[in-house]
């Protein structure tokens, strides 16, 4: 059960036992006072027994909804304007019971419930002191100074009731968007303490990985120099050699970020950006298969952040994972490119199980990579979200969308010329 259907379970209880009080009270006021009439007990029993169903509703599991609550509420006026017109009617004191089915009602549920509760408490607080004012001097239409006193009650009843719809009603929504707001802070703080830990792994590992990386590179150096090992040792030694050439890269462009973990790269032409991103990619997985549409201004140029290429390249990664989960006839993983001089957006689609498949939400692979690259796009002003592609096909669609600020790229000629 989820928190909120939890509160909704503890407000019902609460009601339950303030609607106990408050048959208790009137029993005993009617007890002291002699004020109980013959049909008064019939009305108790009533009340009685809303309270009981009320009772039973909040032991149960079942999530409690909104319009199930506020019913739960309207079982009130089952009982105590009828109590209320045999005991006294509108001068008994217990009259100003009438508000606090609409306080709760304006604590706990939306605005429009709570209208509705003040309305149906101003029109039954109307009828009793019309239909049943509780005075013998209600009968005598010359008693001026009488109605002046009820229209007094009616009208200080009727702006209590507005009062308490409007303005509680706000101020509960105040407090409810002031937990919420407190719940996200909460959330992002155990997450950058999730990625400060990540990133204090990283940094050990890196300085780890320095000297291993060193000595492998050395030995494929030597074993080329000693004139190789056979026609296909060879192969091999040459991509073992550009896969240890693409982890020293990456480990000195860690430290690089690292001096400026918010910086960007440069202004550089967003297609440039993408076929290095997909070349990297292609070193890491030799074997990826993957298809690549642009859509969008081939000369615009932005300055792209350090992280976006490892957060494309995570996802790739995952989609890749995913695409080789479905079998062997799997498609290759798309990518879509569309951007403009506002905002860059990235599509990588996999034919995967897709978020249907109940495995880690249908995201296969998807651990610290994941949450690195939501970190990194959330600080940039970016998004990642997730779909599927539909009922007719495989797989999910991962969507990257991050604001750029355009530069012409005529005005980088040399960065052109190193990219082509």
């Amino acid at each position: 059960m989820s928190p909120l259907h939890r509160t909704a379970i503890t407000n019902l209880r609460r009601l339950t036992a303030l609607r106990a009080i408050a048959l208790s009270g009137f029993l005993l006021a009617g007890l002291l006072t002699g004020a109980i009439t013959a049909s008064a007990p019939l009305f108790l029993l009533l009340g009685a027994c809303t309270a009981l169903i009320s009772g039973w509703r909040s032991r149960k599991r079942q999530p409690l909804h909104q319009w199930e609550f506020f019913g739960h509420l309207l079982m009130d006026w089952l009982w105590l304007p009828p109590l209320l017109a045999v005991s006294g009617g509108a001068a008994n004191p217990f009259v100003t019971y009438l508000l606090v089915p609409l306080s709760i009602a304006a604590a706990t549920l939306p605005r429009n419930y709570s209208w509705l509760m003040a309305g149906l408490s101003i029109a039954i607080y109307t009828g009793l002191i019309l239909f049943f004012p509780g005075t013998s001097h209600g009968g005598h239409p010359g008693n001026r100074d009488f109605y002046h006193h009820l229209l007094g009650m009616w009208a200080t009843f009727a702006f209590s009731a507005l009062l308490i719809a409007g303005f509680v009603n706000s101020m509960a929504a105040s407090l409810h968007q002031r937990d919420r707001h407190l719940h996200q802070l909460r959330q992002e703080q155990a997450r950058r303490e999730q990625i400060l830990s990540l990133a204090t792994l990283a940094a050990g590992t890196a300085h780890e990985l320095a000297t291993p990386l060193q000595t492998m590179g050395l030995l494929v150096e030597e074993l080329q120099a000693r004139g190789g090992l056979s026609p296909e040792g060879d192969e091999d030694l040459a991509l073992l050699q550009r896969q240890v050439g693409q982890c020293k890269q990456a480990l000195e462009q860690l430290k690089v970020r690292a001096r400026d973990p918010e910086g960007h790269s440069g202004a550089q032409p967003v297609v440039a950006f993408l076929d290095r991103s997909l070349e990297r990619w292609q070193l890491l997985r030799p074997g990826a298969r993957f298809s690549l549409r642009k859509q969008g201004p081939p000369q615009m140029a932005a300055p792209l952040p350090h992280t976006l290429e490892q957060a494309l390249i995570n996802l790739l990664n995952n989609a890749l994972d995913a695409s080789g989960a479905a079998g062997a006839g799997s498609q290759p993983v798309q990518v879509i490119a569309d951007w403009d001089a506002e905002r860059l957006q990235i599509q990588i689609i996999d034919s995967g199980p897709g978020l249907e498949s109940g495995t880690a939400d249908g995201k296969r692979g998807f651990g610290i990579g994941l949450i690195l690259s939501e970190a990194a796009l959330s600080q940039q002003g970016g998004t990642l979200t997730f779909e599927s592609r539909g009922p007719e096909a495989r797989g999910t669609i991962a969507s990257i969308r991050i604001p750029l600020h355009r530069v012409d790229a005529d005005s980088l000629p040399g960065q052109l010329e190193a990219t082509t």
